[in-house]
């Protein structure tokens, strides 16, 4: 029997480096891996340049990323993203292209976003509201942390070219924040951050690009520091990069 205690202490040995290896790589923070955050979104995303965020606010331990589908149903960039490091199959030259790069990097953090120009629309309110659900669920069925946004509001000149947008943009925020609050979910208020007040909740004009509903540089100054104290509720141990930050 003596003879076995070596042979188990090597067995225990490399069963314990396994371990650890395979929850290195599935920790971002074991691995030594910045956080992956990926946000779903439209044209106010991919206007953001998110990509650039931390050179920006001078952070460390993230990196971003933001997806667009043009329309208010998110739900093939979700179970896209969801299926990382895998790539859904698509007969085209990208496709296959990105065959020869490195896949896509698993999301640590999703923020599903919405923008006003899918306000209103031929989907009712309740359709909405019980996509935003499916997709909260889907996230955290994969146990990765999930954000929601409420949507940028339009000006008050652009509010009275489109009957009912503004309308339609702030019901839905009513909605998200209530649901965030109700299920404990991290709130990405990009509204409370760029509107005139509290009361009309209108987009502030010195804020607009020029057509009453995309943002400009000034505007996405301010969403770059919604966003880091946002991380920093969702895991405050990162409290520390953002407060450096702020230096």
């Amino acid at each position: 029997m003596k003879s076995m205690t070596p042979i188990l202490a090597m067995a225990a040995g490399m069963w314990a480096a396994c371990a650890l290896a395979a929850t290195s790589s599935s920790d971002p923070k074991m691995a030594g891996k910045p956080m992956r955050i990926v946000l779903i979104g439209a044209s106010i995303g991919q206007e953001w340049n998110l990509p650039d965020l931390s050179k920006r606010s001078r952070i460390s331990g993230y990196e971003f990323e933001a997806l667009q589908a043009w329309q208010f149903d998110k739900s093939e960039k979700v179970d896209e993203t969801l299926m990382r490091p895998a790539r859904k199959f698509r007969l085209t030259p990208s496709y296959f292209k990105g065959l020869l790069q490195e896949p896509p990097r698993p999301a640590d953090v999703v923020i599903l976003k919405e923008c006003s120009s899918y306000f209103p629309d031929d989907l009712p309110r309740d359709r909405k509201q019980a996509l935003m659900e499916q997709w909260v669920r889907q996230v955290g069925d994969k146990h990765i942390k999930v954000m929601i946004a409420t949507v940028v509001p339009v000006t008050k000149d652009r509010a009275a070219q489109d009957r009912g947008k503004q309308e339609s943009v702030l019901g839905y925020n009513d909605w998200v924040r209530d649901y965030a609050r109700i299920n404990g979910i991290v709130l990405l208020d990009l509204e409370a951050a760029l509107r005139t007040d509290s009361r009309e909740r209108y987009l502030r004009d010195d804020l607009a690009s020029g057509d009453g509903s995309h943002l400009n540089r000034k505007a996405y100054d301010i969403l770059d520091g919604v966003m880091t104290q946002a991380l920093c509720r969702l895991a405050p141990d990162t409290c520390l990069q953002v407060r450096a930050s702020a230096k």
